[in-house]
């Protein structure tokens, strides 16, 4: 078997620019933001993203520059407001918006992981998404007999960036239940490549415990890295909450752009690792706190 560790920097390498990256998470929760700090600093760029509910991590990108491209269902770091640095680009004209319920976001990811050209549903009849989407979502008639569907043309990310519990070192990797855990793969298995961090990287006996959470196979996998806390700011059940303050942090600043910029490069671009990005995030009163799972100040 193929040793799959790596670290950010070699992970991030496999990305290039222009390519489609899908982001697994759901507003403040379970961000892969160690992989989305080291796209900002390799600087990459002209990336589309796929989300389904994008948050902070979305924010930080187009106040970079990284993406010009957006594929999901909504952006917002709920009761910590709107993503301003993301709503003034998309307003600028930085960044081009593909807009999809969230059902219809999934039937193109699935017929992507099902190597089909589409698959149907229901979920977007009657609504204006279908004339917005000429090119991904097509009214078919059902060829046996029943109503006309909506046909989802599959949607096949370059690279998926995922954070996980734990995995081994060939990337096998494993979930913990939770609210997400039926759809908590999708974007992974509809992916060209998967990037994934971990909060540890264990033994394979130790996954063999218990074989159902291993959503992820390792022949799926391109590479691994053990990077504790590495949803930081947003929460990873049952490990850890979001982190409040850090959130109000950064939408004191988001409206301005030179502060929204000294932020990233505060936060982002000067930690040269994971323990200099937590330390410079508030230490361990920080980790306390959202390991309490506490709202903060």
């Amino acid at each position: 078997m193929k040793d799959k560790v790596a670290t950010l920097e070699q992970a991030v390498a496999l990305v290039s620019d222009g390519d489609v990256v899908a982001l697994q998470n759901m507003a403040t929760q379970a961000a892969p933001m160690a992989l989305v700090r080291e796209l900002i600093r390799q600087r990459k760029r002209g990336i589309g993203l796929v989300v389904l509910v994008g948050g902070m991590a979305v924010d930080w990108l187009a106040t970079a520059g990284v993406i010009d491209r957006l594929i999901g269902a909504a952006v917002t770091m709920e009761q910590f407001g709107l993503c301003q640095q993301y709503r003034r680009a998309v307003e600028g004209g930085r960044v081009r918006v593909e807009e999809l319920s969230e059902s219809l976001l999934n039937a193109r990811l699935g017929a992507g992981a099902r190597n089909l050209p589409f698959l149907p549903t229901r979920g977007a009849l009657g609504t204006d998404l279908i004339a917005l989407n000429p090119d991904n979502l097509q009214l078919i008639e059902d060829p046996f007999g029943g109503d006309t569907v909506l046909a989802c043309r599959a949607l096949v990310p370059d690279v998926a960036l995922v954070h996980a519990h734990r995995a081994d070192r060939y990337g096998n990797v494993q979930y913990e239940p939770t609210a997400i855990w039926p759809d908590i793969a999708i974007m992974p298995k509809a992916a060209k490549r998967v990037l994934v961090t971990v909060e540890e990287i264990v033994d394979t006996d130790v996954l063999r415990r218990n074989p159902d959470r291993t959503i992820l196979p390792g022949f799926t996998v391109d590479a691994v890295v053990e990077v504790p806390y590495g949803a930081h700011p947003t929460s990873f059940f049952p490990n850890y909450g979001y982190d409040a303050v850090f959130h109000r942090r950064w939408t004191e600043v988001a409206r301005d752009d030179a502060r929204a910029k000294d932020f990233i490069d505060r936060y982002v671009l000067a930690p040269i690792n994971q323990q200099e990005y937590l330390h410079a995030a508030g230490g361990a009163a920080a980790l306390q706190r959202i390991a309490d799972w506490e709202e903060g100040a």
